[in-house]
């Protein structure tokens, strides 16, 4: 959230995790290599702490629930010691008591570790306490975000100061988490990628900021914010720009549009210059996202274009390759084609498959190089006895060019054709069809 509204009356509570040892006789050294970890907290008045610190006045509000275990991930360098970001690691609370019990998986060998994860549950599971992470908008509020460094001696019994804010059903972006860390749900990947078209028709390659929501317009819950592509120009003096990628819930509803986003293009000096702001929103149903998707976990991208209506582009989207329905399926081809040995020409047959691993016939490239014009790549599919195909898109995820679709083609025999600039093999390739059974 970027604009916060400040309010000096409103209160916010922060929990500082602050580890006690459990009776004045308890050892600080043991014998053991090994060094142990335990967690615990007591309540503090951040205004009583925050003096001239601004607080916004719908900061979370504090639940009077009783904490009951916290989840963690420990990391030592790239590496998941304790938990992971799929998978936090269960920490119980001893019972009426605000630390940790012991717990084998916090019994480690001496070293430096990194806690990047710290999260409090009350008995039902609800979320109730949260350590903010460096860069989000509520880190400020406490005395030392996450990730926190935590050296381990060997023998020793280390208490880590934790400092925790109060959690609410808010924009989890504000504590630095995506939705999926701190939600038992599952999630799709979906990537954007964006070309911005000016007057004269001439296609580039985009910048923009991305912002979606959960819901059906920006008055949902924000699960991402200004979220912006990488760009550069690469060895042979070509801008690109990399597909921006999200996790988005799964919604039960495949018809109900769940997901809205704004796409806002921004100026790229020195690819197309200073532009005049426009804006692309759009809503997503679970059909829409899983359009996207092809075997293997490959995911075709949702692709943006500003300024690009009515300057001869074949339709996209929804018209473009509609969701499947009744008997039909989605075949979905992603692979590198062709090899550095063999810049152009005709590649092999290579076979393709449903999304339930059907084999349901094969597609075959040939790159044509031309001179004086754009290159010529044409996909060639040919579909088994009993199958024939509706609509098709095919695409060059790593070519800053435009998808190209195909409607209406009820054939088992059909060729995608694909124009670009200096196109050589390698080159990743995807087609998404459409296949039905014949009648």
């Amino acid at each position: 959230m970027k604009n916060l509204r400040l309010c000096m009356a409103a209160s916010l509570v922060v929990f500082t995790m602050i580890f006690t040892s459990c009776s004045k006789d308890e050892p600080q050294i043991e014998s053991s290599e090994k060094a142990t970890l335990s967690f615990g907290a007591i309540v503090n008045d951040l205004l009583n702490k925050a003096g001239t610190k601004q607080v916004m006045a719908d900061m979370p509000a504090c639940t009077d629930d009783t904490p009951a275990f916290v989840r963690i991930v420990l990391t030592q360098g790239d590496i998941d010691v304790v938990g992971s970001e799929d998978e936090p690691y269960r920490v119980d609370l001893v019972a009426d008591q605000l630390f940790t019990e012991d717990d084998p998986a916090l019994e480690l060998d001496p070293g430096s570790y990194s806690l990047d994860h710290f999260s409090v549950y009350n008995e039902a599971g609800d979320l109730i306490w949260i350590a903010p992470r460096m860069g989000s908008d509520l880190a400020n509020f406490v005395d030392g975000a996450l990730p926190l460094a935590i050296n381990l001696g060997a023998g020793v019994k280390k208490y880590v100061d934790v400092p925790v804010l109060c959690f609410d059903d808010r924009d989890v972006n504000q504590y630095g988490y995506l939705f999926f860390e701190l939600d038992a749900v599952q999630a799709y990947e979906l990537c954007f990628f964006a070309n911005y078209c000016d007057d004269d028709g001439r296609h580039y390659t985009a910048n923009y900021s991305l912002d979606v929501w959960l819901g059906t317009d920006n008055t949902g819950t924000a699960l991402y914010t200004d979220l912006t592509p990488e760009t550069g120009v690469d060895e042979n003096g070509d801008f690109f720009a990399r597909p921006v990628c999200v996790a988005l819930p799964i919604n039960d509803d495949p018809d109900e549009d769940y997901i809205y986003y704004e796409a806002t293009l921004l100026d790229w000096t020195d690819n197309y210059g200073t532009v005049t702001p426009m804006v692309l929103t759009g809503t997503l149903s679970r059909n829409d996202i899983e359009a996207n998707f092809g075997p293997d976990m490959t995911v075709e991208y949702e692709h943006l274009r500003f300024n690009c209506e009515g300057q001869g582009e074949e339709p996209t989207g929804p018209v473009c390759l509609p969701a499947i329905s009744g008997d039909c399926e989605r075949v979905i081809f992603n692979q590198m084609v062709g090899t550095s040995e063999q810049p152009s020409g005709q590649t092999q047959l290579y076979p393709i498959f449903t999304q339930d691993g059907d084999e349901v016939g094969t597609i075959r490239y040939n790159l044509v190089k031309r001179q004086a014009q754009r290159d010529l790549l044409t996909a060639t599919v040919n579909l088994v006895d009993g199958w024939e195909a509706t609509h098709a898109r095919f695409t060059l995820p790593n070519i800053g060019e435009d998808d190209v679709c195909v409607n209406n083609i009820n054939d088992d025999n059909f060729d995608v054709v694909y124009e670009g600039v200096t196109l050589t093999y390698p080159l990743q390739a995807r087609v998404a069809i459409n296949v039905c059974p014949e009648d």
